[in-house]
């Protein structure tokens, strides 16, 4: 089920909210905050989304139409709060890559199948993803790659 976007502008801040409490650890399995800073403002900005880790690397998904990513494009410093602690990262955005991004978002809703609505992908029978709509959503999606930056 896909909730409606509008509603984001009320869940987002309950959810930033409960990250950085005592009780982050219901959420902080799959769901982490991504700080990061405005090319053009300079400020800086977090928003919750769900996220995977293979090995060090960590990665969010989100929809091209979306206008935060941006801001990650040719590799960003970013403030990610994992389980309850904020780690530093080196963060790029994958775009234009729908091979890579693919392989990727394919593992992701396996993982998080309930999230396949975002990315306008339908379900077989079955539960998995049906290819023909994993494959235009590879072409729309970004992948938000984030590993921890040396030294730190």
């Amino acid at each position: 089920m896909k909730l409606p976007e509008p509603l984001f502008a009320i869940i987002n801040p309950l959810v930033t909210l409960l990250l950085r409490s005592p009780v982050h650890g219901f959420w902080s399995d799959s769901l982490m905050l991504i700080t990061f800073t405005g090319r053009n403002s300079g400020r800086q900005f977090t928003t919750p989304v769900r996220y995977i880790q293979n090995g060090a690397v960590i990665r969010c998904f989100t929809s091209a139409s979306n206008q935060w990513w941006r801001n990650l494009r040719g590799g960003a410093a970013v403030t990610l709060r994992l389980r309850g602690q904020d780690c530093q990262f080196l963060a790029t955005a994958i775009e234009n890559d729908p091979d890579e991004v693919r392989k990727w978002l394919h593992h992701y809703l396996g993982l998080f199948p309930q999230d396949a609505a975002y990315h306008n992908i339908r379900l077989n029978p079955d539960k998995t993803l049906l290819a023909e709509d994993l494959d235009a959503a590879s072409r729309t999606a970004i992948v938000v790659q984030a590993a921890p930056q040396s030294g730190r």
